[in-house]
This record gives C-alpha cells, structure tokens and sequence, in this order.
C-alpha cells in the first residue's frame, strides 16, 4: 500500500499535526512506545492518536512517551500488524476487512445492513458483539486488543439518474463494488450486477456509462469526483469498517498496572473522540456534496433485511462465522437468519 493509501484518503479531515509528538518533561522516559499506522497526518485518526500521546506523557509525569508514525513511516499496512506481533513496533490499528481471511468473524462488521446506522453500530461495537470480536482476535493474533474500536465508516450507494430507497431499486443495477465474495453476495442476493472496478477507472467507467452506479464512502465520493458523473446518494449505511487499536503483548505486561490503565483509558477515550469527528466529517462532506447538486436520499433498512434473509444471506454468513459468533449478532443488532 502507497503511504497515503485510500484506506488513508476516507479517513481524511480535520486540521494536520505533521510533526512528531515532542516530550516537555526533562527527565527521558522510562518506556518509548511506537504506534504506526498509514492514514495522512491530517485526519481524525492521526490527531487524535497525537493528542492521546501527550496526555500520556502528562499523565504519566514523563514516565512514558509515544510516538505516532503516521503516513506509512513505519512500514506498509500489511506489515504493521506482524511487526506489532514480533515487537517491531509496539502498537498499530487494523481493519476487520483485513483481518477476515484469517479470522473469520472479523467478516461480520461488514455484513449487509447490520447496524441501521451508528447507534445501532456503537451498541453492538461496545456490547456483546464487540466484546467477541476482540477476544477471538486477542486470542488467535496474540496480541492485546483495546476496548474502543475507531471508526473506519460506513459505505453508500451513488447513481445517476435515479435514487435508491428500496431494495426493488437496486434490481438489475450495475454496481461497482470492492473485490469481496461477500459483498458480491449482498448485491447479488439484492438482485443487483456487483462489477469489480478498481478506483482510478471509476470516475471514467461512470462517465461513459458502463456502470449505473457505486458503492462507497463519502470522502471518496469528493476524492475522487464522483458526484460530477452522479447525481444521487443513498445513505444506505450498507457496510461498515473498524479499527482495532492492538498492543505488543510483552510490550504491554512490562508496562507497570498504572501505566497500562492510563494507556488504555487515554486510547480508548481518543477512540470515541475519532468516532464523532468522523461522523462530523461525513456530515460535512454530505453537506458540500449536496450544495454541489447531488441528491441525498434516507433509506430504512427494514426492507432490504426482509429480502436479504428470505434469499439465505444472513444465512450463508451465519454458517460461515458460526454458532456463538452468530448469536452475538442477533443479541446485539436484532438481525435473524
């Protein structure tokens, strides 16, 4: 992955904190952390991570510091993980989308319209469903998992010429969509044609009219330009993403009890911060895009979980992420298979 990656790009906002986290205390600290991750300085992620290490720092009286490496500088998404794992580095963030091919119930955050929105998302992120998630992946990466997880977003759908608001809208529509079984799955149970377009041929494939429309977060809508060649937006909140905030497991059983509870706090208190500067920069981006011209348009989801579950979607999921895995779910947002 490029240093500044899409992953990066749907992140970004907010206003840069560029260079390092620089200690005011005189005294070195007694515990140097490294924290990686690969989005821009400029977004919620890396300002909030920056501010968690200064109040680290302050809190712990200088005993302990953390540096943000953001932007890549730490090593390609791919690898921050291993080297968290093997104590490279001593933390980094990682997405349930890239951890589902060897963890299965990782696949569920991105389940067709599970969560409604994002309360329905943070209850069930913060209940049960959270709670069984981080513990399958605590225990199969061996690594320590923090309680908060940070948002990644939702995902929507633009068209041109029409809106969706009911599952018999997307009914032979060309859609493109990421490389994934599963969600080729969603569409195709929703009776929609899921096409694989990589990013930088999008914009052109909807120009030209080789697809009806796309699916995918806001700040690539305005990255990229889509709304110049689509005119409306549904706010399907059809697919979601995390990030999970994980630690060296030695790293962490050296730091002393007190510093590990001002660590943790301060990360998860960041990580709820991040979640509402996302959503406030969805909102903004919502905001611009529909002063640009394009038409947004509320979805219930009601409709499209009635069809999902009658053509065995939730089904085929369930029986892929298993027994207790599923009865979290259900627990925690409702949805039956």
């Amino acid at each position: 992955m490029n240093r500044v990656s899409r992953r990066g790009i749907v992140l970004a906002a907010g206003s840069g904190l560029a260079m390092p986290a620089i200690s005011r205390y005189a005294r070195a600290a007694e515990y140097t952390w490294r924290i990686g991750h690969v989005a821009p300085v400029n977004t919620p992620l890396h300002k909030n991570m920056m501010e968690a290490a200064e109040a680290i720092a302050k809190r712990s009286d200088g005993r302990m510091e953390l540096k943000v490496l953001g932007e890549g500088k730490a090593g390609i998404q791919s690898g921050l993980l291993a080297q968290v794992r093997n104590g490279g580095i001593e933390m980094t963030v990682v997405s349930a989308t890239q951890l589902a091919p060897t963890i299965v119930p990782c696949a569920i955050p991105a389940t067709g319209f599970l969560f409604g929105g994002r309360t329905g998302l943070w209850q069930a992120m913060d209940g049960e469903l959270g709670e069984f998630l981080r513990a399958t992946m605590s225990r199969q990466l061996g690594v320590e998992v923090f309680e908060k997880v940070w948002d990644f977003g939702f995902r929507h759908i633009t068209t041109f010429g029409k809106s969706i608001t009911k599952p018999e809208d997307l009914s032979g529509l060309k859609i493109r969509t990421q490389i994934d079984s599963d969600q080729m799955d969603l569409f195709r149970a929703l009776n929609a044609v899921p096409i694989v377009i990589t990013l930088p041929y999008l914009r052109a494939a909807l120009e030209h009219k080789q697809l009806d429309g796309q699916e995918g977060m806001l700040p690539v809508v305005q990255y990229a330009r889509l709304n110049e060649v689509q005119t409306h937006c549904a706010m399907t909140h059809h697919i979601w993403d995390g990030l999970w905030l994980c630690a060296n497991p030695a790293a962490w059983k050296a730091l002393p009890e007190r510093l590990q509870r001002i660590v943790s706090n301060t990360m998860n208190g960041a990580a709820a911060r991040q979640r509402e500067e996302s959503a406030q920069m969805e909102k903004d981006i919502r905001e611009t895009l529909s002063k640009g011209g394009m038409i947004f348009t509320e979805v219930n989801q009601a409709g499209f979980r009635e069809v999902l579950r009658r053509k065995g979607y939730y089904s085929q999921i369930k029986a892929k992420v298993g027994e207790q895995a599923w009865a979290a779910v259900k627990k925690s947002t409702g949805v039956d298979a």
